[in-house]
């Protein structure tokens, strides 16, 4: 009981010199910089013991190729997979027709390469299950990629359980 009235009393005698202390002032803060604000350069920069001035540009041009208008967006329509093949299937087969043809097997997977003078231009890897991947040198730098007929995804095949 002594306690409590001692740390009272104490609290009451503590509060008219917690209030003589005179109030903090903060200092303001300046605003944010605008997007366009180039920022701090060595020919800007503040000498010690100056304040800064917060600059406001509003006349600095903008960055390269925003006055330039966006791009439109292909508005052309979509065409599926038979449409892509349609398309290719007589350029390709007569390219075919016209090359050499080396098989070979790699395992249980047949390998076909089509040649022309000499240079590989399509692979083809046919597996037992008969699943098959084309590549293709599509712009004759020598660099073979999958051929865009078979869609953007390449389909991904797990034997998850098999008998005997």
């Amino acid at each position: 009981m002594a306690r409590h009235l001692l740390l009272a009393s104490f609290l009451v005698l503590a509060m008219p010199a917690g209030a003589a202390e005179p109030a903090r002032q903060q200092t303001p803060v300046p605003p944010p910089p605008s997007l366009e604000d180039p920022g701090i350069t060595a020919a800007s920069a503040v000498e010690p013991g100056k304040a800064a001035e917060p600059r406001r540009t509003t006349d600095a041009p903008p960055p390269a190729g925003i006055d330039q208008p966006l791009p439109k967006p292909d508005t052309r329509p979509a065409r599926d997979r038979n449409a892509r093949n349609s398309a290719n299937a007589a350029a390709v087969a007569e390219r075919t027709a016209a090359s050499d043809v080396a098989v070979r097997k790699e395992g249980t997977d047949t390998v076909e390469e089509y040649r022309q003078n000499g240079r590989v231009w399509m692979i083809r890897i046919v597996r037992p299950d008969g699943t098959d991947q084309t590549f293709m040198d599509m712009t004759g730098n020598g660099r073979l990629t999958r051929d865009p007929n078979e869609g953007p995804v390449a389909p991904v095949y797990f034997r998850l359980y098999e008998w005997n």
